[in-house]
């Protein structure tokens, strides 16, 4: 049998493209990290369960949910949230920014995290269990996940969040899975339906436990990009439940959006992310080379070399064909027949005989 030691182990993590809680070396990786034990802790409950709560430690926290609450009322319009506040309220932004979350995602996954979109909402939002990977996906997989922020205490009554423990680990799924082209889609949505039916004859397939997470005013919760979850229902509707989520990539891959894409048609929705803390365009990345995109936050059609020949010579033998046919054309223009009848058609319109009527020419006229 194969001793595997841990300077071997170091070596071929380096070489995996993933997160390291997806590497299949990850117990040794962390044995032997200089991690703390309650750190420790806390990955290997990450890497479990695809969830963990924290104390995002947000200074004067209560001063900043209490004026952020109020700034933001004016804003809400239906479905009952705000996308990307953070472009005009400061509050939204330093959240999403806060270092003790920056902290730990960089220690959850070896890279430097870039938040690029927030959520907020007044009320719970009943939303089905849905996994984010089919909404924010890249290249390598796995590198994306969100954080949930609880501006007020959130419990069973006022729509709280659920999640199905380990489901994470469960293969990504897509439309292609269902035989569905995404990329050839109407809208976004159109075959959304079929995607959520999937996910229900999983979870009863695998039995999955269901998690509604009661969480205190100022805690906030990391979840992993394919964790399946949603917004559970609304028992007391007099209650509000304002909540901010925030959506981060990590540096070094190519990031699109799977709902919207074929790859293996190599149409690819691209995905245009700003990073929130530069207010930059953050560059696509695949295996340590920059690729620029042309196409962001649309369907990019990518074109091999070899498609590439095979259209150009397609293109050679058009226009050879239509050389060909312009060379029939001339020929019999210049024919004998040709010449008598435009003669003919002169004639008659010099007699009167024909008004408006145009001599044929073989090469004009289409």
């Amino acid at each position: 049998m194969l001793q595997v030691t841990l300077p071997e182990i170091t070596k071929t993590q380096a070489l995996l493209n993933c997160p390291w809680l997806d590497s299949p070396f990850f117990e040794e990786l962390l044995a032997q990290s200089n991690l703390d034990e309650q750190t420790k802790q806390q990955i290997k409950q990450f890497s479990d369960n695809g969830y963990l709560i924290i104390d995002p430690e947000i200074d004067n926290f209560d001063v900043v949910a209490e004026r952020l609450i109020n700034d933001l009322k004016p804003h809400y319009l239906d479905p009952g949230r705000i996308q990307d506040a953070w472009k005009f309220n400061d509050d939204v932004k330093h959240i999403a920014v806060a270092p003790k979350v920056l902290s730990i995602l960089r220690i959850l996954y070896q890279r430097e995290p870039i938040p690029f979109q927030t959520l907020n909402f007044p009320r719970g939002t009943e939303q089905s269990t849905h996994s984010d990977s089919i909404h924010f996906h890249c290249i390598p997989h796995g590198f994306m996940c969100g954080v949930w922020l609880a501006l007020e205490d959130v419990d069973s009554e006022n729509g709280p969040l659920h999640y199905y423990p380990g489901s994470h680990k469960l293969p990504y799924f897509d439309l292609s899975n269902l035989g569905i082209s995404g990329s050839y889609q109407q809208h976004p949505y159109e075959r959304y339906d079929v995607y959520e039916d999937l996910l229900k004859a999983v979870i009863a397939k695998y039995q999955l436990k269901k998690v509604d997470i009661s969480i205190r005013k100022g805690q906030a919760l990391i979840w992993a990009a394919n964790l399946l979850h949603g917004g559970s229902p609304i028992l007391d509707p007099n209650r509000t439940r304002h909540s901010q989520v925030t959506h981060y990539y990590f540096s070094d891959c190519l990031y699109y959006t799977p709902l919207l894409s074929d790859p293996f048609l190599k149409r690819i929705y691209m995905k245009k992310i700003t990073n929130i803390m530069t207010g930059e365009i953050v560059p696509h990345y695949y295996n340590g080379k920059r690729i620029e995109v042309e196409a962001e936050d649309k369907i990019k059609i990518f074109t091999s070399e070899e498609e590439l020949d095979k259209l150009r010579l397609e293109l050679y033998q058009t226009k050879a064909e239509l050389k060909k046919t312009n060379h029939v054309m001339r020929a019999m223009e210049s024919s004998k027949f040709w010449q008598l009848r435009n003669r003919w058609f002169m004639l008659r319109k010099a007699l009167g005989l024909v008004k408006g009527e145009q001599i044929y020419n073989p090469i004009n006229n289409s």
